[in-house]
């Protein structure tokens, strides 16, 4: 009976190996064409990122409900990283605009998490913002990427 049993177990990891075998063998088909794939897509958001930073597109664009440019300019800034404290906002913002306060960042970073288009995670030293999951979708359909 040991031997009988050997068999089997012999038979059953040949059958494995056989299976594991043919799996790498259809995964190997795929793996050019998603290298492809991630190739037109990183060219995709490599000119997206473009359009924005040369002013041709801009989050203004799809949030018609935000009216002050400093809250358009948070929301991008996010779009950019996502997760900032507001002293990286502030700087981003900055950069983008030449000037900007830590307090008016703070004062409409509050006015966006009141209309759900950031919110805040808290840890012991600072808060870190992030876009909701609503900017998230409607920025991505903008760019075609969801529907």
């Amino acid at each position: 009976m040991g031997t009988e049993t050997n068999q089997k177990l012999r038979k059953e990891i040949k059958q494995l190996h056989e299976k594991i075998e043919q799996l790498e063998q259809i995964l190997s088909q795929f793996q050019e064409p998603f290298a492809q794939m991630r190739e037109v897509a990183d060219g995709y958001v490599r000119l997206i990122d473009t359009f924005v930073r040369r002013g041709i597109l801009s989050p203004g664009d799809i949030f018609s409900d935000i009216k002050d440019d400093i809250s358009k300019e948070i929301i991008g800034a996010l779009l950019q990283k996502n997760g900032l404290n507001i002293s990286q906002i502030t700087e981003a913002v900055r950069r983008r605009r030449g000037s900007a306060s830590r307090r008016i960042i703070r004062e409409r970073l509050q006015v966006l998490e009141k209309i759900k288009k950031v919110y805040s995670v808290h840890s012991k030293k600072e808060a870190q913002y992030w876009l909701s999951d609503e900017v998230i979708t409607k920025w991505s359909q903008m760019l075609g990427l969801f529907k």
